[in-house]
C-alpha cells in the first residue's frame, strides 16, 4: 500500500508527484519517499502546518498523522 501527503493547496492528482509519495509498505517493510522528506521538513520548519496535512493511501482513505504514523511503526523503515 502506498500513502501519499497532501498539503492544504495540493489536489489528489498531486498524489502522483513524487514530492507527495510518503512510502510504500510491502513484505514488513516501509520504503520512504520523497513526501517523507516534505512531511520532516514540515515537523522541523514549520510545525504550523501539521493541522493542514492530508494522507490518504491508494485506497484515498484518509488518515491523521497520529494513525499514519502508528501504522508505519510496525514496519521496518528503509530510507533511499
Amino acid at each position: 500500500m502506498q500513502y501519499y501527503l497532501l498539503l492544504s493547496e495540493d489536489t489528489e492528482e498531486d498524489v502522483y508527484f513524487d514530492s507527495n509519495v510518503l512510502g510504500e509498505e510491502s513484505f514488513g517493510t516501509f520504503y520512504t519517499g520523497q513526501g517523507m522528506v516534505a512531511l520532516n521538513n514540515i515537523v522541523n520548519q514549520k510545525p504550523e502546518l501539521l493541522e493542514t496535512i492530508k494522507i490518504l493511501d491508494d485506497t484515498k482513505k484518509s488518515y491523521t498523522l497520529t494513525e499514519f504514523m502508528d501504522i508505519i511503526s510496525k514496519f521496518s523503515i528503509k530510507s533511499p
